[in-house]
């Protein structure tokens, strides 16, 4: 068995045992498998450009200003046709009521009427403003080419930001949202012998710690106004809320090994906690493809 066959047999193993802890999100999980595992396929065998000499300032970083508001994490080289028909195939199997739409975006890219690097050279406003001009001219949902391009992006972030890694290691961030792209965290994960709290970023896969007594979203800090929900006997499984911002952060408590996680697939298996806290009148600290009802 090769090392890519292996890894994707141990990232199957660790999705067909999180549909057995939740069963009722069976359906969103499978529909993001075969997302997961292209995006797995591609961090293994596609080659993103190199980063560059990096001109960051250190002062605005310990000030919080993240690497990718001071030097660019998408370069124009890198191989955006090849991770985005990759990412089509993968979401026409897993959501095949966007097969029309998907069609479309790959006779595009194949036809180079669409240049997804366009979207990300740009601001993250302008950028929605370019993806709404470019599916009313093109007869495509908006929501489709979002989908594609957020993959898209998780991919070639991931990439980079792992070559970033050794220096991250040794840099201090006191800020709650991502210091790679300035996402703020989709999950958060409490390890039971530190008793740490890492945040983890679904923007580009980046996990960073982060103060326990402290509101990622708004920077409440202290106990008051600031509680744990979880279901009767799941206490493993909880949000954090403020009600200060009301805001809210899944999370897993008393984590002694992760290796048994992935923590996209287990941000999957918690939607159930996603709904009962909007319904709550939460919002999530960051919108995800699975979090928005």
């Amino acid at each position: 068995m090769s090392a890519e066959d292996e890894t994707l047999r141990i990232l199957n193993g660790i999705i067909d045992r999180e549909i057995e802890r939740h069963p009722h999100n069976r359906a969103l999980i499978e529909a993001f498998r075969p997302v997961l595992i292209a995006r797995k396929r591609l961090l293994g065998c596609v080659e993103a450009g190199e980063v560059g000499p990096f001109a960051w300032d250190e002062t605005r970083f310990r000030g919080g200003v993240p690497l990718g508001a001071q030097h660019p994490l998408y370069r124009e080289d890198d191989p955006w046709v090849e991770i985005s028909l990759a990412m089509i195939a993968a979401l026409a199997e897993g959501f095949p009521d966007l097969t029309v739409d998907l069609g479309r975006l790959k006779d595009a890219l194949r036809e180079q009427r669409l240049d997804v690097y366009d979207c990300f050279k740009v601001g993250r406003e302008e950028g929605k403003a370019w993806v709404e001009a470019w599916c009313a001219s093109h007869s495509v949902s908006a929501g489709a080419l979002g989908l594609l391009l957020g993959q898209v992006s998780r991919v070639v972030l991931e990439k980079r930001v792992a070559g970033l890694a050794e220096w991250l290691a040794k840099t201090d961030w006191e800020q709650g949202y991502c210091p790679c792209c300035g996402t703020f965290p989709s999950l958060s994960v409490i390890k039971e012998k530190l008793g740490e709290r890492l945040l983890h970023c679904s923007g580009c896969g980046h996990d960073w710690r982060f103060s326990r007594v402290t509101c990622p979203a708004c920077g409440h800090e202290g106990q008051k106004g600031m509680d744990f929900f979880y279901i009767e006997g799941q206490v493993q499984e909880s949000v954090f809320t403020c009600d200060r911002c009301r805001r809210y952060l899944v999370t897993l408590s008393r984590m002694s090994d992760l290796n048994d996680r992935d923590l996209d697939v287990s941000a999957l298996g918690l939607v159930h906690l996603d709904c009962i806290l909007q319904d709550k009148h939460f919002t999530p600290m960051t919108v995800t493809d699975w979090n928005t009802f």
